[in-house]
């Protein structure tokens, strides 16, 4: 099921933007996400948002913008899957992806524009990000945006939030594009191979809401999630899972031992056991870093 391919009246004299939103079963928050978009004051943008297929009324919600939204619906083979092909039908100097639960904050896209605009090959834009909750209350302000590092991309942390990003379409043509072998790190690994060819900027700008909640593909991935970034930072040339998410590779090891015990696989759960040692160590040496950097604090 499609809707015609045709795009909204723009601005011909202003670079397009296209903004993909893939889509499954997002029916309560996907209209808030549209809107983020259509009420942008950058008036050259392409928006498409490509559907898995949803059962719950997020099709009615789409028909119900007539033709000021491309979209699609039909079996995909997950998320990264629905953004490559959206990304292939996108006709945009600058393109974005804005997941169907989170939103743009007014101005962004302009914003994201004239950064770009200002500084010509520019490979990947980004800023900052708020995080809030199902019902769009702010539950993490944003943070200061950190100046790009590949050394830090691949040792310490993953420096870009995904929303907040705008990249030239030349330059993801280029790297080809998202690996769509990956299904929760596919744009981690983007970053770091749009970072490794071409100029990366950031903005302190907040850009963007990111959704929060308990159901997100982040919040569930647990061991599954975290084995795919040690692998694909490892396929980078990094030693293995960033600084950051170390304590979070040990409590999914740790979960998965209780979870092979619970089901009668111990020697499954021995085998994650072992594997969670040098993430302990290295979680309690972190644990411990923090006690001493708050009784210094506090003794000076």
């Amino acid at each position: 099921m499609t809707t015609p391919m045709t795009n909204p009246s723009r601005d011909a004299s202003l670079p397009l933007v296209t903004i993909v939103t893939p889509s499954y079963n997002q029916g309560q928050f996907i209209r808030a996400t549209i809107d983020s978009v259509l009420t942008q004051d950058y008036p050259a943008v392409e928006y498409l948002v490509v559907d898995g297929g949803s059962t719950d009324g997020t099709i009615d919600i789409l028909r119900s913008y007539g033709d000021r939204v491309r979209w699609t619906s039909g079996p995909d083979a997950g998320q990264t899957d629905a953004i490559h092909r959206g990304f292939a039908a996108a006709t945009g100097k600058y393109i974005a992806w804005l997941n169907s639960d989170d939103v743009y904050l007014p101005g962004a896209i302009s914003a994201a524009v004239a950064e770009l605009e200002a500084h010509p090959g520019t490979g990947l834009l980004y800023g900052g990000a708020e995080f809030i909750d199902r019902d769009g209350a702010v539950i993490i302000p944003a943070e200061p945006v950190q100046a790009w590092s590949l050394e830090k991309m691949l040792r310490t942390t993953n420096l870009v939030v995904q929303p907040s990003t705008f990249f030239l379409r030349e330059a993801y043509t280029a790297i080809g594009g998202l690996d769509t072998n990956l299904n929760y790190v596919m744009d981690y690994d983007l970053w770091i191979r749009l970072g490794s060819k071409y100029p990366v900027r950031s903005i302190q700008r907040v850009i963007c809401q990111v959704r929060a909640y308990g159901e997100t593909k982040s919040s569930t991935g647990g061991l599954k999630r975290m084995e795919e970034l040690e692998r694909m930072v490892r396929s980078h040339g990094g030693h293995g899972m960033p600084s950051a998410n170390r304590r979070e590779m040990w409590l999914a090891l740790r979960h998965g031992t209780a979870a092979a015990v619970r089901d009668g696989h111990p020697g499954l759960a021995a085998a994650l056991a072992w594997r969670s040692v040098p993430y302990a160590v290295r979680a309690a040496s972190w644990r411990l870093r923090r006690l001493l950097g708050r009784t210094s604090r506090r003794a000076a």
